[in-house]
Protein backbone atom coordinates (compact mmCIF):
# COMPACT_ATOMS: atom_id res chain seq x y z
CA UNK A 1 0.00 0.00 0.00
CA UNK A 2 1.35 3.42 -0.94
CA UNK A 3 2.10 5.82 1.87
CA UNK A 4 0.52 9.28 2.05
CA UNK A 5 3.96 10.75 1.37
CA UNK A 6 4.34 8.64 -1.76
CA UNK A 7 0.91 9.70 -3.03
CA UNK A 8 1.81 13.34 -2.33
CA UNK A 9 5.07 12.97 -4.27
CA UNK A 10 3.18 11.53 -7.25
CA UNK A 11 0.66 14.40 -7.07
CA UNK A 12 3.47 16.98 -7.10
CA UNK A 13 5.19 15.25 -10.02
CA UNK A 14 1.96 15.11 -12.01
CA UNK A 15 1.10 18.76 -11.45
CA UNK A 16 4.71 19.71 -12.22
CA UNK A 17 4.50 17.82 -15.50
CA UNK A 18 1.33 19.72 -16.40
CA UNK A 19 2.99 23.00 -15.45
CA UNK A 20 5.94 22.21 -17.73
CA UNK A 21 3.64 21.24 -20.58
CA UNK A 22 1.71 24.49 -20.06
CA UNK A 23 5.00 26.38 -20.05
CA UNK A 24 6.08 24.77 -23.30
CA UNK A 25 2.77 25.79 -24.88
CA UNK A 26 3.26 29.36 -23.62
CA UNK A 27 6.80 29.40 -25.00
CA UNK A 28 5.56 28.22 -28.40
CA UNK A 29 2.97 30.99 -28.41
CA UNK A 30 5.59 33.57 -27.49
CA UNK A 31 8.02 32.35 -30.13
CA UNK A 32 5.20 32.71 -32.66
CA UNK A 33 4.71 36.32 -31.59
CA UNK A 34 1.52 35.74 -29.61
CA UNK A 35 0.78 36.96 -26.10
CA UNK A 36 -0.63 34.98 -23.21
CA UNK A 37 -3.15 36.71 -20.95
CA UNK A 38 -1.82 37.67 -17.53
CA UNK A 39 -5.28 37.26 -16.02
CA UNK A 40 -6.54 34.04 -17.61
CA UNK A 41 -3.38 32.38 -18.92
CA UNK A 42 -5.32 31.29 -22.00
CA UNK A 43 -3.22 30.04 -24.90
CA UNK A 44 -5.51 30.10 -27.96
CA UNK A 45 -5.01 27.07 -30.18
CA UNK A 46 -2.92 25.18 -27.61
CA UNK A 47 -5.46 23.81 -25.14
CA UNK A 48 -4.00 21.06 -22.97
CA UNK A 49 -7.41 19.41 -22.73
CA UNK A 50 -6.97 18.69 -26.44
CA UNK A 51 -3.20 18.21 -26.51
CA UNK A 52 -2.86 15.59 -23.75
CA UNK A 53 -5.37 13.08 -25.22
CA UNK A 54 -3.87 13.59 -28.69
CA UNK A 55 -0.36 12.83 -27.44
CA UNK A 56 -1.62 9.74 -25.64
CA UNK A 57 -3.66 8.50 -28.58
CA UNK A 58 -0.94 6.46 -30.29
CA UNK A 59 -0.08 4.46 -27.18
CA UNK A 60 -3.30 4.47 -25.18
CA UNK A 61 -5.24 1.90 -27.16
CA UNK A 62 -7.94 4.24 -28.42
CA UNK A 63 -11.21 4.86 -26.61
CA UNK A 64 -10.80 1.77 -24.48
CA UNK A 65 -7.45 2.93 -23.08
CA UNK A 66 -6.22 5.99 -21.27
CA UNK A 67 -7.82 8.36 -23.77
CA UNK A 68 -11.24 6.88 -23.12
CA UNK A 69 -10.70 7.24 -19.41
CA UNK A 70 -10.11 10.98 -19.64
CA UNK A 71 -12.36 11.78 -22.60
CA UNK A 72 -15.07 13.29 -20.41
CA UNK A 73 -12.46 15.29 -18.53
CA UNK A 74 -10.92 16.61 -21.72
CA UNK A 75 -14.25 17.71 -23.14
CA UNK A 76 -15.29 19.38 -19.89
CA UNK A 77 -12.02 21.25 -19.34
CA UNK A 78 -12.38 23.87 -22.04
CA UNK A 79 -9.20 25.70 -21.10
CA UNK A 80 -6.90 23.90 -18.69
CA UNK A 81 -4.08 26.39 -18.98
CA UNK A 82 -6.39 29.26 -18.10
CA UNK A 83 -7.13 27.97 -14.61
CA UNK A 84 -5.35 29.25 -11.54
CA UNK A 85 -3.99 26.65 -9.14
CA UNK A 86 -4.04 23.78 -11.64
CA UNK A 87 -3.59 20.91 -9.19
CA UNK A 88 -6.48 22.08 -7.00
CA UNK A 89 -9.14 21.68 -9.70
CA UNK A 90 -10.54 18.13 -9.78
CA UNK A 91 -10.87 17.94 -13.56
CA UNK A 92 -7.52 19.59 -14.14
CA UNK A 93 -6.03 17.31 -11.52
CA UNK A 94 -7.09 14.25 -13.52
CA UNK A 95 -5.45 15.63 -16.64
CA UNK A 96 -2.38 16.41 -14.54
CA UNK A 97 -2.19 12.74 -13.55
CA UNK A 98 -2.21 11.69 -17.18
CA UNK A 99 0.24 14.43 -18.17
CA UNK A 100 2.64 12.89 -15.69
CA UNK A 101 2.86 9.84 -17.94
CA UNK A 102 3.97 12.06 -20.83
CA UNK A 103 6.46 14.41 -19.21
CA UNK A 104 9.15 13.21 -16.81
CA UNK A 105 11.18 15.53 -14.62
CA UNK A 106 14.56 14.57 -13.24
CA UNK A 107 16.37 17.04 -11.04
CA UNK A 108 20.00 17.46 -12.01
CA UNK A 109 21.27 18.97 -8.81
CA UNK A 110 24.96 19.70 -8.62
CA UNK A 111 25.41 19.78 -12.38
CA UNK A 112 27.52 22.81 -13.29
CA UNK A 113 26.13 23.02 -16.80
CA UNK A 114 22.59 23.25 -15.40
CA UNK A 115 23.45 26.45 -13.56
CA UNK A 116 25.29 27.93 -16.50
CA UNK A 117 22.49 26.97 -18.90
CA UNK A 118 20.16 29.51 -17.29
CA UNK A 119 22.48 32.40 -18.11
CA UNK A 120 21.86 32.45 -21.87
CA UNK A 121 18.62 33.25 -23.67
CA UNK A 122 17.46 29.70 -24.35
CA UNK A 123 18.67 28.51 -20.96
CA UNK A 124 16.80 31.28 -19.18
CA UNK A 125 13.60 30.39 -21.04
CA UNK A 126 14.06 26.70 -20.23
CA UNK A 127 14.62 27.57 -16.56
CA UNK A 128 11.43 29.65 -16.54
CA UNK A 129 9.47 26.72 -18.00
CA UNK A 130 10.81 24.21 -15.48
CA UNK A 131 10.25 26.63 -12.60
CA UNK A 132 6.82 27.74 -13.80
CA UNK A 133 3.73 27.48 -11.62
CA UNK A 134 1.25 26.93 -14.44
CA UNK A 135 -0.68 30.03 -13.36
CA UNK A 136 -1.59 32.88 -15.68
CA UNK A 137 1.16 35.30 -14.62
CA UNK A 138 3.81 32.61 -14.97
CA UNK A 139 2.63 31.55 -18.43
CA UNK A 140 2.42 35.17 -19.59
CA UNK A 141 5.97 35.78 -18.40
CA UNK A 142 7.24 32.70 -20.26
CA UNK A 143 5.53 33.86 -23.45
CA UNK A 144 7.07 37.33 -23.12
CA UNK A 145 10.55 35.86 -22.61
CA UNK A 146 10.07 33.63 -25.64
CA UNK A 147 8.88 36.56 -27.77
CA UNK A 148 12.05 38.50 -26.95
CA UNK A 149 14.16 35.49 -27.86
CA UNK A 150 12.31 35.08 -31.16
CA UNK A 151 13.37 38.58 -32.19
CA UNK A 152 16.99 37.38 -32.33
CA UNK A 153 16.37 35.09 -35.32
CA UNK A 154 15.86 36.06 -38.96
CA UNK A 155 13.47 33.54 -40.50
CA UNK A 156 11.05 30.65 -39.84
CA UNK A 157 13.72 27.98 -40.23
CA UNK A 158 15.88 29.67 -37.61
CA UNK A 159 12.80 29.98 -35.39
CA UNK A 160 12.09 26.25 -35.69
CA UNK A 161 15.73 25.49 -34.92
CA UNK A 162 15.42 27.72 -31.86
CA UNK A 163 12.35 25.79 -30.68
CA UNK A 164 14.18 22.50 -31.21
CA UNK A 165 17.18 23.78 -29.26
CA UNK A 166 14.85 24.82 -26.44
CA UNK A 167 13.54 21.26 -26.25
CA UNK A 168 17.07 19.85 -26.24
CA UNK A 169 18.10 22.30 -23.52
CA UNK A 170 15.11 21.31 -21.38
CA UNK A 171 16.14 17.69 -21.82
CA UNK A 172 19.92 17.84 -21.43
CA UNK A 173 20.28 20.64 -18.90
CA UNK A 174 17.07 20.48 -16.87
CA UNK A 175 16.14 16.80 -16.93
CA UNK A 176 12.82 17.11 -18.81
CA UNK A 177 11.89 14.20 -21.05
CA UNK A 178 8.91 13.37 -23.24
CA UNK A 179 7.70 9.78 -23.02
CA UNK A 180 5.59 9.83 -26.17
CA UNK A 181 6.66 8.61 -29.59
CA UNK A 182 7.21 10.70 -32.70
CA UNK A 183 3.85 9.50 -33.97
CA UNK A 184 2.21 11.07 -30.91
CA UNK A 185 3.74 14.44 -31.77
CA UNK A 186 2.64 14.08 -35.40
CA UNK A 187 -0.89 13.32 -34.18
CA UNK A 188 -1.12 16.85 -32.81
CA UNK A 189 -1.35 18.16 -36.36
CA UNK A 190 -4.72 16.44 -36.69
CA UNK A 191 -6.32 18.13 -33.69
CA UNK A 192 -4.58 21.51 -33.56
CA UNK A 193 -4.48 24.41 -35.98
CA UNK A 194 -1.68 23.99 -38.48
CA UNK A 195 -0.12 27.34 -37.66
CA UNK A 196 3.36 28.50 -36.65
CA UNK A 197 2.56 28.15 -32.95
CA UNK A 198 1.60 24.49 -33.36
CA UNK A 199 4.70 23.74 -35.44
CA UNK A 200 6.93 25.33 -32.81
CA UNK A 201 5.18 23.41 -30.01
CA UNK A 202 5.86 20.18 -31.90
CA UNK A 203 9.48 21.20 -32.51
CA UNK A 204 10.03 21.73 -28.78
CA UNK A 205 8.56 18.32 -27.94
CA UNK A 206 10.69 16.64 -30.61
CA UNK A 207 13.73 18.22 -28.97
CA UNK A 208 12.77 16.43 -25.73
CA UNK A 209 12.75 12.96 -27.32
Amino acid sequence: MKSILHWRQEEIMASSALNVLSGIAAAAAGLAGEKVSKTTGAIPGLDLATIVPALLGSKAGGAGGVVGKIASVASAAASVAAKSGLAKDSKVGKIADVAGSLISLTKKTGAKDTASAATDGIGALAAAIVGGTGKAASLASIATTAAKLAKTVKDNKALTDLASKLGKTLSSKFGVSFNGAGTAITALGKVLEGDTKTALFQAILKGLV
